[in-house]
């Protein structure tokens, strides 16, 4: 992960562009594919694993062969291969075009990983069936009474400690790791006046959209950003709106963003 520069009106330099604004759906896949650039070159293909390592001197750890593994099983071999090459392309900067993320969808990240990790911790104890009821204000609820049990009446309980530290997203990891190759926006200062309202964000709140989504698409235009990643069908389904409104091209899968990478690809040298 790299910060971005901005230029004085808040947009970003022209060195970054063309830039893919990623909403936060398609950071977390792209965060969980982490590893898979070391098996998947910029289109897709296998890379021996062997002479990968060798170069590297970093062999694939148990997380990443167990990842590779799982996605085999459960994911589409073609959206393994997708993610593999994206990461690929932007780990190793052969693309012109940046990947670019912001804070908000950072926030959004903490939420997401408290709720897979809680629910996974509470599957392991509990069995399956019981957390398939458990809500999003269940989760809150239980994850506050743990944190305010151990700040409160059990500081010294490692275990208790131990729980919490793993529903907590880990920062460092995702800085080296999982957002690797990305772009960060660590100055991100966007306000929203009468008029941003007026000419076109009355129109995604008039479409349903949530008040985040309307609020990445308003730090993407703002940021000058000529895309918007999204894996939400609401952006797929207006993304011909969007772009007339907003003047942002609507990325729905990660075989478009592909396509923009790979069509922006900087001359070997």
């Amino acid at each position: 992960m790299h910060p971005a520069r901005l230029k004085e009106d808040g947009t970003l330099e022209d060195i970054y562009k063309p830039a893919l604004y990623l909403d936060t759906n398609f950071l977390w896949k792209y965060f969980n594919a982490e590893g898979s650039e070391l098996f998947f070159d910029e289109n897709g293909e296998d890379i021996n694993s062997e002479e990968n390592d060798d170069d590297l001197n970093i062999p694939p750890s148990f997380e990443d062969r167990r990842y590779r593994i799982i996605y085999d099983v459960i994911k589409p071999k073609n959206e393994q291969r997708e993610y593999g090459a994206i990461r690929y392309i932007a780990s190793y900067a052969l693309s012109k075009a940046s990947l670019v993320l912001t804070p908000i969808a950072w926030l959004e990240l903490y939420k997401i990983h408290a709720e897979i990790a809680f629910k996974n911790n509470c599957a392991i104890s509990l069995g399956a069936k019981p957390i398939q009821r458990m809500s999003e204000k269940d989760v809150g609820k239980y994850l506050s009474n743990l944190y305010n049990k151990l700040k409160v009446e059990d500081p010294e309980n490692d275990d208790l400690k131990q729980l919490i530290d793993d529903c907590i997203f880990n920062m460092s990891f995702a800085r080296g790791h999982g957002f690797q190759g990305t772009f960060y926006i660590s100055n991100l200062n966007i306000q929203i006046s009468e008029s941003d309202v007026g000419s076109f964000l009355w129109a995604l709140g008039f479409l349903q959209f949530e008040a985040a989504d309307i609020i990445h698409l308003h730090t993407a235009k703002k940021l000058g950003c000529e895309y918007f990643v999204s894996l939400d069908k609401a952006f797929s389904k207006n993304r011909e709106l969007i772009n007339r409104v907003a003047g942002i091209k609507i990325l729905c899968n990660p075989t478009e963003v592909l396509t923009v990478l790979k069509s922006n690809m900087k001359e070997k040298s």
